[in-house]
């Protein structure tokens, strides 16, 4: 702020500024508020950077998807201080669950990129369950075994996955997923034909068994878990 009458007066004066406020990103516009409105709509509810940019231009707001992008980036290295630490917490877990799915980047010498995930929890989160919920992503442009050997970095508990080899490289103890497992049975069961039966329907019915008991106990301790399931 200056003083008017001292400036029309020559009267010598100060100016005073005050000092801005902390923002998310060093020089930039952009709010906490905003940041996060760009980031959940895009990776929560898959709502890409040129939509949101057709949406604010409706508002009569000029945002550039390239600015977005930049802000996005920027962003990253604010989460990397969470992300170290949920990673440290998911590693203390006694069992993970993990997958690679295939994605396309743009402008990529590479046909395929893989999108790496680990998680631990349910699949809702659940104040009384002593496994904390977490989904952490790990990209590369490879689908070698480094990348989960080195993502694991020596972890010994289970490992919930498919049939992929490279799994079998961690020191994980590996647990086989019956999801994988059934849809070969799924695709036996169709090379039968229609209303006939045969070894495929007993194994799926056999599964389905054990979906049933999964489902009855999921709210028991580990050790009730494990009697029931002896049982069956």
């Amino acid at each position: 702020y200056a003083c008017r009458h001292c400036d029309k007066s020559s009267t010598q004066t100060q100016i005073k500024q005050a000092s801005m406020p902390a923002m998310p990103i060093n020089k930039g516009i952009a709010t906490s508020s905003l940041l996060s409105q760009l980031i959940t709509s895009k990776y929560q509810y898959g709502l890409p950077l040129y939509r949101q940019e057709a949406m604010f231009k409706q508002y009569g707001i000029e945002l550039s998807r390239q600015t977005m992008s930049s802000w996005i980036d920027k962003s990253a290295t604010l989460f990397a201080p969470l992300v170290e630490r949920l990673k440290a917490e998911l590693l203390k877990q006694p069992t993970l669950f993990a997958d690679e799915t295939p994605l396309k980047v743009v402008k990529s010498d590479k046909v395929n990129s893989y999108m790496w995930v680990y998680c631990s929890g349910r699949d809702s989160p659940d104040p009384n369950n002593p496994i904390p919920n977490i989904v952490l992503y790990d990209f590369h442009n490879s689908r070698a075994a480094a990348c989960v050997v080195n993502y694991l970095d020596g972890y010994q508990g289970y490992l919930h996955v498919d049939g992929y080899q490279a799994y079998a490289r961690t020191e994980a103890t590996l647990i086989g997923c019956w999801a994988h497992a059934r849809r070969k049975f799924i695709d036996a069961k169709k090379l039968q034909g229609k209303n006939k039966t045969g070894k495929a329907d007993v194994v799926l019915s056999l599964i389905q068994k054990l979906y049933g008991v999964e489902s009855r106990i999921k709210d028991k301790s580990v050790d009730d878990k494990y009697t029931a399931r002896q049982e069956v």
